[in-house]
């Protein structure tokens, strides 16, 4: 393991929450987690094939470690929670065609501060101003242009996780806003705190592909 890894592991007692998603993950039925999460499983590699954005990652059934599917790269420790964490708690509840906004979460309101900061703010920060660069980056990601704001696109992290970034171009008058939008089905694939995360990881991720 590097060092960095480790010290991250430390630090945010990230260890702990992994050991604790491979371990459930290596407990459940593939079946199962199979027709919950709407992913498939390759039992030659003993793992499940799981889309994220435009691409698709091998997780192993057993050890929790993921691996691309196209260059075998691994990925953070913060992602490999998230996916273990969506193959564990995924429901199988449709998709209810509902948006919901993060504070209507169960106990959304006490992770309502931080989820902005790594959500709203930088998603205002790096696009608020660059609104066609938005959509063009989102499409890129296999994101759908949507009819909330003045610019929106629906990108699906994971399979039964559609999320809504949305941006009000703003005027003289007002600036810049934004806003998240999730599917009422939701909290049926992943707890309220990781949905503090995985939003502000998908826009770290398209400011890296600003020009």
């Amino acid at each position: 393991m590097k060092q960095n890894e480790l010290t991250e592991r430390e630090k945010f007692n990230l260890g702990a929450a992994l050991d604790k998603a491979s371990h459930e993950l290596s407990q459940a039925d593939p079946r199962i987690v199979c027709l919950n999460s709407a992913v498939t499983y390759n039992r030659e590699q003993e793992s499940f094939i799981l889309p994220y954005l435009n691409r698709k990652y091998f997780v192993h059934h057993r050890t929790g470690e993921v691996k691309a599917l196209l260059d075998g790269r691994g990925v953070s420790i913060h992602l490999q929670i998230l996916f273990l964490h969506y193959l564990c708690h995924a429901s199988g509840t449709p998709v209810q065609g509902e948006w919901i906004t993060f504070k209507e979460f169960p106990g959304g309101q006490i992770y309502l501060e931080p989820y902005q900061k790594r959500t709203i703010k930088p998603l205002l920060k790096y696009f608020g101003q660059k609104t066609e660069q938005f959509v063009k980056i989102a499409s890129s990601l296999d994101g759908k242009t949507a009819s909330f704001g003045d610019v929106s696109v629906i990108l699906r992290p994971f399979p039964r996780v559609p999320i809504g970034f949305v941006l009000w171009k703003g005027d003289e008058e007002f600036p810049p806003s934004a806003n998240i939008l999730y599917d009422a089905s939701a909290p049926q694939y992943l707890p309220t705190e990781d949905y503090a995360l995985l939003p502000g990881l998908i826009i770290w991720e398209m400011a890296a592909l600003l020009t």
